[in-house]
Parts: structure tokens; sequence; C-alpha cells
């Protein structure tokens, strides 16, 4: 079996949820002990996706071709051939697509200088000082703070943070208070 990519990681955190059709609803969810790492995962019209890689909690990653995505296990169907995903595969391999673009989107713009914007767009947070693989330091008011990369989104009017200004303030304190022992 294929390790899955670092790409894995990266759309873990960033997966989308899936849309439920009315038709899908009624169907049973796939129970929790069917949904065991290395379980092969299917579509809801019975079209092999991927692989279970991980089950943390409520979230189950699974690997589709090099990229992956996680999801609830609420999201999973009962079906005669195994645990399946409450959409077709072709809306699965979109979501995919379109994730990965957006990552490479905003790895193009996390870039040392560049601003970053409240979730918003209302407010500027900060500056991005550095850039690391899993994350970069943004230079605030409040001083540098560490900022995950799953974090980042580009808006319509730039790189941005999935916060709003007070959730940033109060987050950046929350941070500081914790370092410091308080």
């Amino acid at each position: 079996m294929s390790k899955p990519s670092g790409l894995l990681a990266g759309l873990c955190l960033a997966a989308p949820a899936f849309v439920v059709t009315s038709s899908v609803q009624a169907q049973q969810v796939a129970p929790a002990a069917s949904l065991t790492p290395g379980t092969k995962v299917y579509d809801e019209r019975g079209e092999e996706v991927g692989q279970i890689v991980k089950i943390a909690g409520d979230k189950v990653a699974v690997a589709v071709g090099g990229s992956g995505l996680v999801v609830s296990k609420s999201d999973f169907l009962k079906t005669a051939k195994g645990p399946a995903l409450k959409a077709p595969k072709e809306k699965i391999l979109a979501v995919l697509k379109e994730a990965e673009a957006d990552a490479a989107a905003v790895d193009g713009a996390l870039k040392p200088g560049a601003e970053v914007r409240s979730a918003d767009g209302a407010a500027i947070l900060g500056t991005v000082k550095a850039v690391a693989p899993q994350g970069a330091v943004l230079t605030t008011g409040e001083g540098n703070i560490t900022i995950p990369r799953a974090a980042f989104f580009l808006s319509q009017k730039g790189l941005a943070v999935k916060v709003n200004q007070k959730q940033f303030v109060e987050g950046v304190k929350a941070a500081r208070a914790k370092k410091q022992g308080g």
C-alpha cells in the first residue's frame, strides 16, 4: 500500500463538506465499525473512490489517488460493497481538484511581505514575516504570531485567515497568555 502524500494532510485541513441530496439522506449511515484504515471507500453509486488511511475521533481521512480528504463518519453510507461517501465520484474528484487549486493559490500568495486580512477582508491583521511548511509567522500589532497554513485562504482582497479581526485578537491574546503560563 502506498503512503498518501503530504498533500493529504494539507487537504485534510481544508476539505469541504459534501452536499447531500434528499434521496441520499434516506439511506443508512455506515456503522463506525466498518470505517477502519485500509478499508476501500465507494461513491454513492458503488464506484471505488479510495481508501481510508486514518481515523481520529469523528473524522476519517480518505486517500483518493494522489490526494485526500477528511470527512465526518456521518458522511458515509452503508452499502453492500462497503462504506460509501454521500456523493458521486465526479463530485468528489471535482472538490479535490478545487481544493488543490485553492491550496496552490494560497502557496503562491503566502510570501514574506504579504499583507494578511481578516476573513471578511475588512482589516489587515499583519504582514507575513516568514513562511514554513506548517505555517507562517505574521508580524502584528500584538507582536509576531505563527499561523497554521490551513488557516489561510485567498479572498477577493488577497491573502486572508479564516477568522474576523476580533477572533484574531482574542486568539493572539489567549496564545500569549498560554505561552506565559497564565
